[in-house]
C-alpha cells in the first residue's frame, strides 16, 4: 500500500509543445491536457513536469529491469524463475526474472556502474559475492557461490545483478540500431519508471506496457511524462560528435547526460524535478551534436537553462551553429531556470559552448533542462 503526504509550497507544472514552453496547473482529459485552463493536443505534447500536491513514501527495495525502467517495489519471492513483488500502484505481480536486470534491497542505490560484475551480489558491507542467485523469500536468499550455496539474511545487502546475454533483455518496441526506442515514458509519485505508448484519459494517463499490460495511472500519480514523436530529438540521449574540454586543476570534465535530476535537500520523495533529461556541462567545455534529419522545415533546439545546485562562480553559454552564434546566456549563482528556444541552420551541427564568466569559482555549470530538438 502507497503512503501519500501533503506536499510542500507548489510551483507550476509544465509543458514542452512544439511552440514553446507552457506553465500552469495540468489536468489530463481524454484527448488531450488542460494547461492552465487551456487545451493542449496530446500530438504537441513533448513533456509534462508536474508538481503534484501529494508526495509518496518510496518502497524499500527496487527492480532495475532490462528495458531501463526502475519499479519501486517490495520483493517477496524469487523461485522457478519467477519474481513477485508489490508495487504501490500496481499491487502484488509475478514476473519472469529474465525481465529483470538488477534487484536493488536499498531504494536511494545509484544505477550499475560499467565496472560492476553481473553474476554478482553486492553487499554494504564486505566484498561482492559472485554466483547464480537461486532463491529469495522474505528474509533471506541463497546464491551458488564458488564456496558452495550460500545463504544469507537479505539485511546489509545492497544489489544482485543479473547477468544474461544483452539479447535476452525484452524491448517494448523495436527501433533501429543505435536509435532511441519510440515509447513515451511516465514517472510515478514514488520514482518509478514506466514505458510503453501512452494516451491521456479523463484524469490519468493509459500506458500499454510489454510487462504489464495495460496500466491506467491516475493522474494524481502522475510525476512526469516524456514523449516521443518523430518530430522530436533528446539531446540528453544522444552521444555528442566532438568534446572539446580543457583541463581544470586536475583534469578536463566531459559533459554528464542526467536522468531525473532533482533539487537537493528535499525531504520528500522523489524530490522536485528539476528535469526529466538533462545535460550538466562546466566551464572550458563544448559539446557538438550532429543532429538527425527530422520531419519539417525547420529545426528549433529548446531548453531550460540553469546553474547547477551550489553554484558559487558564474559562467557564459553560448549556442552555435553554421560558425554563427544563435544566442548568449550569463548565468550567476542564484539564477533561475531560464527557457531558450533558438532555430537551428538546416543539416548544421548545434555546439553547446560553456566558459568562466567574471566570477571564477566553484561549484560552477550549468544544467540544460529537458534540450529536445524539433522539427517543424
Amino acid at each position: 500500500m502507497a503512503l501519500w503526504l501533503a506536499a510542500a509550497a507548489a510551483r507550476a507544472d509544465v509543458v514542452q509543445a512544439p511552440g514553446g514552453r507552457i506553465e500552469g496547473k495540468v489536468a489530463f482529459a481524454a484527448d488531450g491536457l488542460q494547461v492552465g485552463g487551456k487545451p493542449v493536443a496530446w500530438g504537441d505534447v513533448l513533456f509534462v513536469i508536474r508538481d503534484p500536491e501529494t508526495r509518496s513514501i518510496r518502497a524499500p527495495e527496487a527492480l532495475r529491469m532490462a528495458s531501463g525502467e526502475v519499479w519501486y517495489a517490495h520483493v517477496a519471492s524469487l523461485a522457478a524463475g519467477k519474481l513477485k513483488a508489490r508495487l504501490p500502484l500496481l499491487g502484488a505481480r509475478e514476473l519472469d526474472a529474465a525481465a529483470v536486470r538488477a534487484v536493488d534491497f536499498l531504494p536511494d542505490l545509484p544505477p550499475p556502474e560499467p565496472g560492476d560484475r553481473p553474476g554478482t551480489l553486492y553487499r554494504e558491507k564486505g566484498e561482492p559475492v559472485p554466483g547464480v542467485l537461486m532463491w529469495i523469500d522474505e528474509q533471506r536468499l541463497a546464491i551458488d557461490s564458488p564456496l558452495g550455496v550460500l545463504t544469507l539474511a537479505r539485511e546489509g545487502l545492497a544489489r544482485y545483478l543479473f547477468k544474461r546475454d544483452v539479447a535476452q533483455a525484452p524491448s517494448p518496441v523495436k527501433a533501429p540500431p543505435g536509435a532511441a526506442e519510440p515509447h513515451d515514458e511516465v514517472s510515478l509519485l514514488d520514482g518509478s519508471t514506466l514505458r510503453g505508448p501512452a494516451k491521456p484519459t479523463k484524469d490519468g494517463v493509459e500506458l500499454d506496457h510489454a510487462v504489464l499490460g495495460k496500466v491506467a495511472v491516475p493522474g494524481r500519480m502522475v510525476r512526469s511524462v516524456l514523449r516521443r514523436p518523430p518530430t522530436v530529438a533528446w539531446l540528453g540521449e544522444m552521444k555528442p560528435a566532438a568534446v572539446n574540454a580543457v583541463p581544470l586543476i586536475a583534469r578536463a570534465v566531459p559533459p554528464e547526460a542526467l536522468e531525473y535530476p532533482t533539487l537537493g535537500g528535499s525531504r520528500v520523495w522523489p524530490g522536485e524535478l528539476v528535469a526529466i533529461r538533462g545535460v550538466r556541462i562546466e566551464p572550458k567545455c563544448t559539446v557538438t551534436y550532429r543532429l538527425p534529419a527530422l520531419p519539417g522545415q525547420r529545426v528549433a533546439f529548446a531548453a531550460a537553462v540553469g546553474a547547477v545546485e551550489g553554484m558559487r562562480g558564474s559562467v557564459k553559454l553560448r549556442l552555435l551553429a553554421a560558425g554563427k552564434t544563435l544566442a548568449e546566456r550569463d548565468i550567476a549563482a542564484g539564477s533561475k531556470r531560464e527557457p531558450v528556444t533558438v532555430e537551428v541552420p538546416p543539416n548544421a551541427d548545434l555546439a553547446i559552448e560553456v566558459d568562466f564568466g567574471p566570477d571564477q569559482r566553484f561549484p560552477c555549470g550549468i544544467i540544460l533542462g529537458d534540450p529536445v530538438v524539433v522539427g517543424r
